[in-house]
């Protein structure tokens, strides 16, 4: 019997890893701690060495997705930033004008802290903001693309969420989210689409795709929705 080569046998320890990794995040979020607005992270510092470990493949290949589907000059938000790897790829690497925003202070602290940290790229720094999905601190039609990647889930109100993301984005603007596809990852059965939630928004949804990740598994999926 041929044994597996070690590539594979990496490739299936990494993608193995990351789905438990994924559940127990699941699991600390439905457990953990709410507060207004939705869940956030119950350790920031542990989260942020978690989502290097697991999220990095997945953030280089989402801020390629992004840079291929927008103009160089566009203004991104970023909801639910989180320790801000990927609004910090987005702009040091690719050089979008981006603001991450999260709900947790302590989550901005470590991704201002990531920020200034950050070094290799000639790009600039994306800006930090704690803020809720619910009530946004833009005016409107602010950006050109509004991004969201694992935390719709978390969002106490989505469609109010959903409404001011609308309501930032300027009119043909664009909304991209990732998250996990509907009942496929323990803890989060919940999951629904946001054009399930949109009701009569100005959303007009685009697409729905799977998203190969963690490895070669498709746990999550690409949303686009268009501002009309």
């Amino acid at each position: 019997m041929r044994r597996p080569s070690g590539r594979l046998t990496v490739l299936v320890g990494l993608t193995v890893g990351g789905a438990i990794a994924l559940a127990r995040r699941g699991s600390r979020a439905t457990t953990g701690r709410a507060i207004h607005g939705g869940v956030v992270m119950g350790d920031p510092a542990v989260y942020d060495r978690f989502s290097r470990l697991l999220f990095d493949p997945l953030f280089r290949g989402i801020a390629e997705d992004v840079a291929r589907e927008v103009a160089p000059a566009a203004r991104i938000l970023e909801v639910g930033c989180g320790p801000g790897q990927l609004s910090i790829r987005l702009a040091r690497s690719h050089g979008f004008a981006v603001t991450g925003l999260d709900l947790d202070p302590a989550m901005i602290e470590r991704a201002v802290a990531n920020a200034r940290g950050s070094s290799g790229d000639d790009g600039p720094r994306p800006r930090f903001i704690v803020g809720d999905v619910a009530a946004l601190p833009f005016a409107d039609a602010s950006f050109d693309i509004v991004i969201s990647t694992f935390s719709m889930h978390h969002w106490a109100d989505r469609t109010t969420g959903l409404s001011e993301i609308a309501r930032v984005l300027r009119p043909g603007g664009r909304v991209l989210i990732w998250d996990l596809k509907q009942g496929r990852v323990p803890f989060h059965a919940h999951v629904h689409r946001p054009t399930e939630e949109a009701g009569d928004l100005p959303l007009r949804h685009v697409s729905a795709t799977d998203w190969r990740w963690p490895g070669p598994l498709a746990l999550a999926q690409r949303i686009e929705a268009v501002r009309d």
